[in-house]
């Protein structure tokens, strides 16, 4: 089985190279055939350089450069688009949930769809002194996923953790997708849930980023939230008709 890792990243040249080996080194002792797809959105810092030096030492390795910033949606769009895996794993490129990364894989080898998830009643929150900040953006999230199960009945509260794993498909990389920046993960879970392909969901002790912080009234907040209910509307009402050319 070939298995394709699909990697976005932003303004991340000091620790992508190290990153990358580690994620490699990992995949090549579970799987004898895979590629990491690496998506460079518009990176103005050192990233690109560094992801270059990396295609030079690892043969699996393949770069997308997006010479303005797109987003991370149309960035992982792109990404699967040219997989060639039967199997999709979208990471982020912090590495996040590295503890359980060889659990994950275990479980993506055999099911067709696999995400960590942090509200799971066995997840753990690490407790630490938080910010004000910190928390509104625990209450914001959790108010996001209430509507967005409300809206599509996906079952799946934590929507946008930074591990997934799916199965490929012709049907997939034709996707009409909506989300340009913040919302690929919910076009996916529901494209599996219209597929009636149940996740294996993993709960997770884990912590809030210490530079998590949140500006209220900021514009890319506002357009985060725009972005969300023209994701919403449009798969409530409009998916199988977009979709279905697609087929």
């Amino acid at each position: 089985m070939i298995l394709s890792i699909i990697i976005p990243c932003f303004n991340y040249e000091n620790n992508i190279f190290k990153n990358i080996k580690k994620i490699n080194s990992k995949i090549k002792k579970k799987f004898n055939n895979y590629e990491i797809i690496i998506i460079n959105d518009g990176s103005t810092d050192g990233t690109l350089v560094q992801l270059k030096k990396i295609k030079k030492k690892i043969k699996n390795v393949k770069i997308i450069n997006n010479k303005n910033n797109l987003g991370k949606s149309t960035s992982i769009s792109k990404g699967i688009k040219i997989s060639k895996g039967k199997k999709i794993f979208l990471y982020d490129c912090d590495l996040p949930y590295w503890n359980y990364i060889n659990f994950f894989l275990n479980k993506l080898s055999n099911n067709d769809f696999v995400l960590i998830d942090r509200k799971n009643k066995k997840s753990k929150l690490l407790k630490r002194k938080t910010s004000l900040y910190q928390k509104i953006r625990q209450f914001i999230g959790r108010v996001i996923s209430f509507i967005i199960n409300i809206f599509l009945d996906i079952n799946i509260l934590d929507t946008q953790s930074g591990m997934k794993g799916f199965i490929n498909s012709k049907k997939l990389k034709k996707l009409n997708f909506i989300s340009k920046k913040f919302f690929l993960d919910v076009e996916i879970i529901y494209f599996m849930k219209k597929n009636n392909i149940n996740p294996i969901k993993i709960p997770v002790k884990y912590e809030i980023p210490k530079n998590s912080t949140i500006k209220l009234f900021s514009l890319k907040n506002i357009l985060i939230i725009l972005e969300l209910f023209l994701v919403l509307i449009s798969l409530k009402f409009f998916y199988n008709k977009r979709n279905q050319l697609k087929s």
